[in-house]
């Protein structure tokens, strides 16, 4: 499980919209498919995406389907298009590249907002996913007969990271768990607040 800090400023025509967040496109092998075949880049640039699933707040897109199934408060999901957008991973050349240079800022810094530099970020933080759960041997552990989670029974067998994993109470225990790992893990790393996913559908395709 990775951190990161990043930094993000909207396009001219973005915030011109009222928002600091665009709607958030789906990659697939680093291309874009979706939604509407990714041309809100043409008239947004390569601006920062958000979701999260808050009913009647035009915020839900293009998940709407999972409006109340959600049980982790205030989750919500961000992409970051990067470099040629508009091809696989593998298919990517030089010259898609410099016609489709994505949002992150070339050399870091503060992004100014221009189409090609909307966001930075900085990795500064991990932790495993046996740190995360406690456990100290995954081969012992397994050895033992222990397993992390049984869908049929929601519960695991010798860790219980994972019980209840749909309950709104012990999902806010996971993510608690998780930030005081990374607080004892980097007690030098500053806390910030999470942005407000400001997108709005309806307003951001109305101004396409």
């Amino acid at each position: 499980l990775e951190k990161f800090k990043i930094q993000v400023r909207p396009t001219q025509p973005l915030w011109n919209a009222g928002m600091n967040f665009a709607v958030v496109n789906a990659f697939d092998s680093a291309k874009c498919t979706g939604p509407y075949r990714c041309f809100n880049f043409e008239y947004y640039g390569y601006a920062v995406g958000c979701e999260a699933w808050d009913r009647h707040a035009g915020n839900d897109f293009p998940h709407g389907q999972w409006d109340g199934q959600v049980k982790y408060k205030d989750a919500a999901w961000y992409s970051l298009p990067g470099p040629c957008p508009s091809m696989g991973l593998h298919d990517k050349d030089q010259e898609c590249i410099s016609r489709e240079p994505g949002g992150a800022c070339v050399g870091g810094g503060t992004p100014t907002g221009t189409g090609d530099c909307t966001y930075t970020y900085e990795k500064v933080g991990e932790i495993s996913i046996d740190e995360l759960e406690g456990i100290e041997n995954a081969t012992e552990f397994v050895k033992k007969g222990g397993y992390e989670y049984n869908k049929h029974t929601d519960r695991g067998h010798l860790n219980h990271f994972w019980d209840k994993k749909y309950d709104y109470a012990a999902a806010a225990k996971r993510v608690e768990i998780t930030e005081e790992l990374f607080r004892t893990k980097y007690p030098d790393l500053p806390e910030y607040p999470d942005p407000t996913c400001d997108f709005n559908r309806w307003r951001f395709y109305s101004y396409m």
